[in-house]
């Protein structure tokens, strides 16, 4: 689980070419929370540096492995850690233990929203139940990687919707290309 959770902390706001060069080395350095709570001041934050607001980042780590010898593994409990929120912790609970939970980054709201256009709602409270109800019960694993893969690769800001399986089923498509 620590594995996971590191690499779904540093994906934050950094693109994932990024965290591929520095979670090698960290995860070499870094393999549990107590290595955290003994490294040495600055150690944790030059790792971390090229990834951006290393301070910060570094900060929350420590805090977290401050209080925590194992990450928690409940999802409130999880997403309450400094710089920790539902993404992370959904994320870091469906990918390490295949638990069925929602993951909604920016590539999975631009899915979403281009699929299912005016009901897709509005509120981020709103989104995270919807798509709570489309994450199926077998593999959430699996459709959650497939899910924000395809919204990076496929239906990236400027879409390939020519590359695309689910032209007939969505808005986007029907309403911008199509016509």
């Amino acid at each position: 689980m620590y594995e996971v959770f590191v690499a779904e902390f540093f994906l934050t706001q950094t693109p994932a070419d990024n965290v591929a060069s520095v979670y090698p080395e960290f995860i070499t350095r870094f393999p549990s929370l107590r290595s955290i709570r003994t490294a040495d001041e600055g150690e944790l934050a030059d790792v971390i540096e090229p990834l951006g607001f290393q301070n910060l980042r570094a900060e929350a780590l420590r805090a977290i492995a401050a209080d925590y010898d194992d990450l928690p593994r409940s999802v409130d409990e999880l997403s309450s850690l400094q710089r920790v929120g539902p993404y992370v912790a959904n994320a870091t609970l469906c990918f390490a233990f295949n638990r069925r939970l929602p993951i909604v980054d920016r590539n999975v709201d631009r899915v979403y929203r281009r699929v299912f256009d005016d009901r897709w709602p509005r509120t981020k409270s709103e989104q995270w139940e919807t798509a709570l109800e489309l994450v199926p019960e077998s593999d959430p694993k699996r459709y959650n990687l497939a899910l924000r893969d395809f919204g990076a690769a496929v239906c990236t800001p400027d879409p390939r919707c020519e590359a695309c399986f689910a032209n007939k089923y969505c808005a986007y498509y029907q309403e911008n290309v199509r016509s």
